[in-house]
């Protein structure tokens, strides 16, 4: 049996749709895989004209070919009402595309796996690693089981799991991207993929290692960006860093081990936008201003040092994005953050919201941490597109608060 010569949007659509089945993911089920198929030609684009006609043409020939069956109407044979995969069909449909079938990928997903239980591993990790090895070989068989990987990821998979194999017998003191470039090629792929690799560590390990700090891979020290009246008695030492005219850092080290921070302003703002930082840092108006988007430990933990009576805003962005980051400072620092300027402004030729932006807004919509700026984001919603977003749209040509001229608040 051969592929097709061609692309078959209607076969590749059934594929797609019996992978994505409780059939297609494990291989066992009570019941075949059956799909409309009115519906099945309107997900393929393929309800009219020739590709209507093509659509039909192929499932005749995967059904002569074994690879499907068509259920028709009991009086009018050209009235197609379903298609049917059973496990009978699926490998010569996946043949039909010129595509692995999902047994074919869970079996060889558990050829990965009894492959890498034969990998060295230190021996105080051996004993772990064989048996999340052998656990995952049987899960693969069962379509179950598959994070921190993802199943359309195989080999990006395969290789996590080799340098996770490399890390548990890392031995040396370092920087994470220093550990990286030496395992990997890539000095930002443990950055990247942190999250996954450290999950897949502490996996691997029987919970022996759950980070890099574990193996003393650490992460560069992080500093928290700002400017203003701040007073940081550091070691016996006082640090004033009000006649500062730009940007000062304080290390997550340095902050961590202060004995005081002194905060002698009437507010202070966090800025997400670089260019406005800097822009307000220009004022001298004597407020604390804090440059981050989604914040750093030492971001945190420098807003949380702030007196409660201290106003805290946050001007930010106004698409999705700008919102979650607001958001996130609200839910990480444990107190009151005022939004400031964050209205949704419309603009002329603005571009759609994306799908990854209305998936974002439809989360934020309901989150109680934003419900004082509901109506700014339904208003998003209703509008459909990103508007004027961008904080420089705003000229900060005020340099008292809140900064910005009634006048020029807005540029086209």
């Amino acid at each position: 049996m051969n592929r097709l010569d061609r692309p078959s949007p209607i076969l590749e659509e059934l594929a797609e749709l019996y992978a994505n089945s409780q059939s297609g993911r494990t291989g066992f089920t009570s019941r075949d895989f059956q799909y409309d198929f009115r519906k099945l030609i309107e997900g393929a684009s393929c309800a009219s004209g020739e590709r209507y006609m093509n659509a039909r043409a192929d499932i005749v020939l995967a059904e002569q070919q074994g690879a499907l069956q068509i259920e028709r109407h009991r009086r009018d044979a050209n009235l197609w009402r379903k298609v049917r995969v059973t496990s009978g069909h699926e490998e010569r449909l996946f043949v039909l595309i010129g595509r692995a079938s999902p047994t074919a990928e869970r079996e060889t997903w558990a050829t990965l796996f009894e492959q890498a239980s034969e990998w060295p591993v230190p021996p105080e990790h051996a004993w772990a690693w064989h048996e999340f090895c052998s656990l995952r070989v049987r899960n693969a068989r069962a379509g179950i089981g598959w994070k921190p990987f993802r199943r359309s990821q195989r080999r990006r998979a395969a290789f996590q799991l080799e340098v996770a194999a490399k890390l548990l017998g890392w031995k040396n003191p370092s920087l994470v991207r220093t550990a990286s470039v030496q395992l990997t090629g890539s000095s930002k792929f443990l950055e990247r993929c942190a999250s996954t690799m450290q999950s897949l560590l502490a996996l691997a390990s029987g919970g022996r290692v759950r980070s890099f700090a574990d193996l003393h891979v650490d992460h560069n020290p992080a500093a928290v960006r700002f400017h203003g009246p701040v007073r940081v008695c550091l070691r016996g030492q006082l640090i004033d860093y009000a006649h500062h005219i730009g940007e000062s850092a304080l290390s997550e080290s340095d902050l961590f081990v202060a004995e005081s921070i002194q905060f002698l302003a009437p507010r202070c703002v966090t800025v997400e936008n670089a260019t406005k930082f800097h822009e307000l840092c220009r004022l001298q108006c004597g407020d604390i201003f804090v440059h981050t988007s989604y914040p750093n430990k030492a971001t945190v933990e420098f807003l949380r040092r702030l007196p409660l009576e201290l106003p805290l805003f946050h001007f930010g962005d106004t698409d999705p994005w700008g919102f979650d980051v607001l958001r996130t400072l609200r839910h990480t620092v444990g107190r009151p953050v005022e939004p400031l300027h964050m209205m949704y402004r419309p603009k002329t030729c603005s571009n759609p919201l994306g799908h990854r932006a209305r998936r974002k807004l439809k989360r934020l919509l309901w989150d109680p941490e934003l419900a004082d700026v509901r109506e700014q984001l339904l208003q998003m919603e209703r509008e459909g597109v990103e508007g004027d977003y961008e904080q420089e749209s705003l000229l900060v040509t005020n340099p008292r608060f809140p900064y910005v001229a009634e006048a020029a608040q807005m540029i086209d």
